[in-house]
């Protein structure tokens, strides 16, 4: 879309405002008012309304945004005592009220005809609400069901106001039906507080929610970069819920695992909202002034800057390497041969781990899925999402275990109903299960490893009062299920574990820790010989 008013002309498409065919430089945020009192030039725009327009759920002062306004006036050659353009309306907002013109008007927001002739317009955002939180989705296309989990920090209704963005998901769209969400704490889901860290496996919560929502009882997922570490999870976890797995640009153990002090950590902080820290990810998009424009936006709207630094924290914590032996859906990875931020290797890394997975290696440096060269992406995930998918392995499935003894002098004793009724309620507040009673201990089950420590240290706390005292391990693998029983390397971990554990403390293995980030917990290494060549921790918090 293109403004003309008073010698000057505003571009959305191209995010620059030009006078006598020169750009002027304006920050992100007075164009976007640009842009939103041009749009709205019949009537006055509220300040509220431009509070939200162009900074979100962002709390900012008045006096942010008047200054804006002079800045906006000042880059169209007006000013506050002029209002020949932007004027004041006293107790009500502002108003556009020069002369405009607009130019494809009728056709820069219609989206590419489909095959058919019809059209995808933009789709319409909904919520479904989840574990407390409100979750922001779309629901486009025809086709097989296919999940979309894109990087960090998004927004699911600014990315369809870049073209290359907008292509890209329509293309998407023509072949599968598509269900897009912002995670929580980004975009227009419910953002995080300010200690808050979103953990993986209650993110993995969020997308069941909203494939419940649209009605996806099983979709392929395609997972983008920092959404391929749920997406893996979602696929060794859920095998009843993925039919395909994609994964592009992504890794299994991030490059800055066990680094907590990164100093790019603080430089994202420092450095969102200005376009540079998207720029990074997407050099193609990025290397004009109006990319730029477009993905400070982008950023803005994504996330704050203190959400968009623990993100990173939190994405580099996680090595999801143990899971991928765990899935038994097909796999595509898609990976870009000079990805600038993440190496080839890590792709490589990826396919090695998972059974069966194909790679398909594309030319190009952008890592941002949407920057560079899209066609050869969508033409890999068309072929590949319109095969026959596998029937689910319901048999073999990513578990965590929870295996609880009780401790009597030393000795390990049979846990009496009381006691089993305290473990019943206490697993089933953190939607676990109950498995089995064994003469020495019980066996649960949870989906996710956050809950299962939880609930580990809450049902220690719980047997306190009764007299008791337990011990616990916990593990996180491939179980598999031969009836009402389960076997393999989870369960045999989970219960070595207890078996170590002193009296009172909660145990549990390497793989535990590296897939619960965010969920506020703290380890103490263990001091014992390994459990199954893995390294053993004890819970502290």
């Amino acid at each position: 879309m293109r403004y003309r008013f008073g010698g000057l002309e505003l571009d959305t498409d191209a995010f620059e405002l030009r006078s006598a065919g020169r750009t002027v430089e304006v920050e992100p945020q007075v164009f976007d008012i640009l842009a939103h009192l041009l749009a709205h030039r019949s009537r006055v725009v509220s300040k509220e309304e431009l509070f939200t327009a162009v900074w979100g759920d962002r709390f900012v002062s008045e006096s942010a945004l008047t200054t804006r306004i002079k800045q906006a006036r000042r880059a169209v050659g007006d000013s506050g005592q002029a209002q020949r353009l932007i004027k004041t309306v006293h107790g009500r907002g502002y108003r556009f009220v020069a002369e405009v013109s607009v130019e494809d008007e009728a056709t820069a927001p219609v989206p590419e005809p489909a095959p058919d002739g019809e059209v995808y317009p933009v789709p319409p955002t909904h919520y479904v609400v989840n574990d407390g939180a409100s979750i922001a989705y779309q629901c486009f296309g025809d086709g097989p069901n296919l999940v979309l989990i894109l990087g960090f920090a998004t927004n699911i209704e600014v990315q369809w106001e870049h073209p290359a963005i907008a292509r890209f998901l329509r293309g998407l769209g023509r072949f599968c039906r598509v269900a897009l969400l912002d995670k929580r704490g980004t975009g227009l889901s419910d953002r995080l507080g300010r200690d808050e860290a979103p953990p993986l496996d209650q993110r993995a919560d969020d997308v069941r929610a909203v494939m419940d929502a649209v009605g996806m009882d099983r979709a392929s997922v395609f997972g983008s970069s920092e959404g391929g570490s749920l997406s893996v999870l979602l696929a060794a976890a859920c095998p009843e819920r993925v039919e395909r797995l994609v994964l592009h640009g992504t890794w299994a153990r991030h490059q800055w695992v066990g680094q907590p002090d990164r100093p790019e950590f603080a430089a994202v902080e420092r450095r969102w909202g200005s376009g540079r820290i998207y720029a990074w990810l997407a050099s193609s998009m990025g290397a004009t002034a109006a990319g730029r424009r477009f993905l400070g936006r982008l950023e803005r709207q994504g996330a704050t800057p203190g959400t968009a630094r623990r993100l990173v924290e939190l994405m580099s914590a996680i090595d999801v390497t143990p899971l991928l032996p765990s899935i038994h859906v097909p796999a595509l990875v898609v990976h870009r041969s000079e990805d600038a931020i993440y190496g080839i290797e890590h792709a490589h890394a990826v396919v090695r781990g998972i059974p069966d997975a194909e790679l398909v290696e594309l030319p190009g440096s952008d890592h941002f899925l949407f920057s560079g060269d899209t066609g050869p992406i969508l033409a890999a995930v068309e072929r590949f999402v319109s095969g026959s998918a596998a029937p689910p392995a319901e048999d073999r499935f990513l578990a965590t275990v929870v295996f609880i003894v009780v401790a009597e002098s030393g000795a390990f004793a049979p846990i009496p109903d009381d006691q089993i009724a305290v473990v019943r309620q206490g697993v089933q507040q953190h939607r676990g299960a109950l498995i089995s009673i064994t003469a020495d201990g019980l066996l649960c089950t949870f989906d996710g490893p956050g809950r299962g420590v939880r609930a580990a240290c809450e049902l220690r706390s719980a047997f306190a009062p009764l007299g008791a005292t337990v011990r616990i391990g916990v593990h996180t693998a491939e179980v598999e299920r031969r009836g009402d029983q389960l076997s393999g390397m989870a369960v045999s971990v989970a219960s070595g574990l207890a078996r170590a554990a002193e009296p009172g403390s909660v145990l549990v293995s390497r793989t535990v820790t590296e897939l619960v980030a965010g969920w506020g917990l703290a380890f103490a290494a263990h001091g014992g010989p390994l459990i199954a060549g893995l390294p053993v921790f004890e819970v502290v918090v």
